[in-house]
């Protein structure tokens, strides 16, 4: 054999050998390796309720016009559910009055009036002559028992503080104290949170009318 073929040789027998070394190394490489998930799970995200979303209701205005609890979020919303007929509601009218001159067009402030005469009562007939007299200026919903009773109205007035998101902050059963309304609307306006539960009608007692059993 010559010198030449036993060079040519050798060479083949040193790249057989670094083949084999870099084979057996990227064998041991993969084996070292975290396998590949095959599938790729994101963690499940909860549906939110209709209590995460807010207070919602929808009800015919005095125009005819339907006035939309949802329409108003992004600014603070006092709803007072009353009747012409209640003792009580005819008290808190002129704060609410006051309130919504004062507040609503320097800082948004929302007031919307839920009459009951629908429920009990003379009907729509005696609404708008009330709210003429009591100079009412903010927009009045007409309510149905539905609608009361979605919102857990058992008794009026019934006034919710209902915070920019929708969400109810607190509410006041019954007449209250005098000034309780306003302190709580400068809470609301402020963004106070958790400054009160809300009230049982029985924390009242003769503050309040109840609505809950129509005769």
């Amino acid at each position: 054999m010559s010198s030449r073929q036993q060079v040519l040789r050798a060479l083949a027998a040193i790249i057989a050998l670094a083949l084999i070394v870099g084979a057996f190394y990227n064998f041991n490489f993969t084996l070292r390796e975290e396998p590949a998930p095959l599938l790729r799970l994101d963690t499940p995200q909860a549906n939110p309720s209709p209590a995460d979303e807010g207070l919602d209701f929808s009800a015919p205005g005095l125009d005819g016009k339907e006035i939309d609890l949802s329409h108003y979020r992004g600014h603070p919303v006092i709803v007072d559910f009353w009747a012409t007929w209640c003792g009580p509601c005819r008290k808190q009218i002129p704060e609410l009055v006051s309130l919504y001159k004062k507040y609503n067009k320097s800082r948004g402030l929302v007031i919307i009036g839920v009459s009951c005469d629908l429920i009990q009562g003379d009907g729509v007939r005696a609404v708008a002559p009330f709210v003429e007299k009591f100079r009412i200026n903010y927009p009045i919903a007409l309510a149905d028992q539905r609608l009361v009773d979605s919102m857990s109205v058992e008794a009026i007035p019934t006034t919710l503080f209902v915070g920019p998101d929708g969400k109810l902050v607190s509410r006041i059963v019954g007449a209250g104290r005098a000034g309780e309304i306003s302190a709580r609307a400068k809470q609301l306006l402020d963004g106070v949170k958790g400054y009160g539960s809300p009230a049982k009608p029985g924390e009242n007692s003769g503050h309040v009318v109840n609505i809950s059993v129509v005769n």
